[in-house]
């Protein structure tokens, strides 16, 4: 009997003790068949720092002057961050600005390019832990309802078998994803703490052009005014909003409205939709991860390539020369200027179905600028490159209306903002008509007088004269002298008869 009982115990041991060695991924039911598995980590997916020599990221290794990831790594060290899914990322010589590793790897995640056998589940929809529905949506952006992914704060990456998903502020998620028939992902948060998700759906193409249409999420055309922007959106909200539906519609309007508000928030800011309009989702995502990273720079030259200090990178001014008549510059006038001027074709960087017919007009674009770092004898620099542009672009008739105010004078500049072409990721630039007098058969232009000349004989200049002439209003006016009245130098004032009066403001 005591026999008995010693086996049973060495047995109960055994298998205590199987279950303690068994993997943790194998727990989790991923990692089989020798696939990588999702690993703890720092918060932010950081290993460390690595030192190399010779003031080279690629020089030789100099592991005593490794340090944590959240240590500041000061100038005069070379090297890069390693990140856990493999990157080597901040390559820098020893000459640059002092920075954090585990800010380096989070960031190193929103422009990573998936891997080609992993972007079967690019736009594909999952539901997270039994509890909401997330989206792995295209260009790195993970879509989850929490407010740090509302605010563009999220992203992800795929490669050999994995996805990588930094959740804002909850840091780094991995999932294991081995192949495009699973329906179920399953991995670990940063800590340790598991987690998984189940496949729900795959977008359709209308789908993830619409959700990369703001325009189109509102309802509205892209020409529309801020005022049908506003309206749209209060009615949209008003439907949409999570208080009116339970259960599993409450969630699908709580998404949606999640939508509208991101698109409502781009396009109520005229410069923020102006950048939109012509360099999409990508350019808005990307001022807003450059305003995330602090330091006083303005977003729009930081992103886009241009100077820092606050000017915005724009295109460059146009200028044009406009005739006006004399009698126009006098009453005031409405005229009209037309010309050509290359436009960004909004959401035509992929075919599909639905805009085939309208981005069959549009060609390519000219290559953008962008800032890129270089290093250039040890010295870490930033420096504007022409990339080719993925967009496509065309030539639009465009129509200026030009409001010739009373009292305007040869000179006086009509500026148009934003109505010059069109480049993508660039703030267009300005258009300004330069008004220019025509000669007129009758009157000259001395500031705000007008002045005519009549040729008279010795006769009527000693006995008096009357003369009748149009004024440039139409009405007719009349000139008298006196018998014997000198009217040397030759001139007769009509006070505020041609005086023109224009006030600018």
């Amino acid at each position: 009997m005591a026999r008995k009982l010693k086996t049973a115990s060495y047995l109960f041991i055994f298998v205590v003790a199987s279950l303690i060695l068994k993997p943790v991924s194998a727990l989790f039911g991923f990692g089989s068949g020798g696939d990588k598995v999702p690993q703890k980590s720092s918060k932010y997916g950081c290993v460390s720092w690595r030192q190399t020599g010779n003031c080279d990221p690629d020089g030789p290794r100099e592991e005593n002057g490794d340090s944590d990831c959240g240590a500041v790594v000061r100038n005069g060290r070379s090297g890069y961050c390693e990140c856990i899914w493999g990157g080597k990322t901040s390559r820098v010589p020893c000459r640059h600005a002092d920075f954090r590793c585990h800010t380096a790897c989070a960031n190193e995640i929103k422009s990573l390019e998936v891997s080609e056998d992993m972007k079967w589940i690019e736009n594909t929809v999952w539901n997270w832990n039994n509890w909401r529905d997330v989206t792995f949506a295209s260009n790195n952006v993970f879509q989850a309802p929490t407010a740090d992914c509302e605010a563009g704060e999220c992203s992800w990456t795929a490669k050999d078998g994995l996805v990588y998903i930094m959740w804002g502020n909850a840091g780094l998620h991995t999932v294991a994803a081995p192949s495009k028939d699973v329906k179920k992902i399953s991995g670990i948060r940063y800590d340790g703490e598991p987690l998984s998700a189940a496949f729900v759906r795959k977008l359709n193409p209308e789908e993830t052009e619409e959700s990369d249409d703001y325009y189109a999420l509102l309802g509205l055309d892209p020409e529309a005014t801020d005022s049908e922007i506003r309206k749209s959106y209060r009615k949209l909200s008003r439907e949409l909003h999570p208080d009116k539906y339970s259960g599993s519609d409450r969630e699908e309007a709580e998404q949606k409205f999640i939508k509208i508000q991101k698109a409502y928030e781009v396009l109520k800011d005229e410069e923020t939709r102006m950048v939109y309009d012509t360099g999409g989702i990508e350019a808005v995502e990307a001022i807003n991860n450059e305003q995330g990273d602090g330091g006083g720079m303005d977003p729009f030259s930081m992103f886009f390539g241009g100077g820092g200090g606050g000017r915005k990178n724009r295109g460059h001014t146009a200028k044009a020369q406009v005739g006006v008549s004399l009698e126009d510059m006098y009453n005031g006038n409405e005229q009209e200027v037309q010309y050509d001027r290359r436009v960004v074709c909004r959401n035509c960087k992929k075919i599909t179905a639905k805009n085939k017919e309208r981005c069959s007009k549009c060609g390519a674009c000219p290559p953008e600028v962008k800032m890129v770092q270089r290093n250039m004898g040890g010295f870490l620099v930033q420096q504007q490159e022409q990339v080719p542009s993925k967009e496509k672009c065309m030539n639009a008739p465009t129509t200026l209306n030009l409001v010739i105010e009373k009292g305007m004078s040869s000179g006086a500049e009509l500026v148009f903002e934003r109505m010059g072409e069109q480049t993508p990721g660039q703030i267009p630039g300005d258009v300004v008509i330069v008004l220019e007098q025509k000669p007129h058969a009758s009157f000259s232009r001395t500031g705000n007088d007008l002045k005519t000349t009549v040729h008279i004989s010795l006769k009527e200049a000693l006995t008096g004269v009357t003369h009748t002439f149009s004024h440039l209003d139409g009405r007719e006016m009349k000139v008298e002298t006196q018998p014997g009245e000198i009217i040397s130098p030759l001139q007769v004032s009509l006070t505020a008869i041609g005086t023109l009066f224009y006030k600018s403001h």
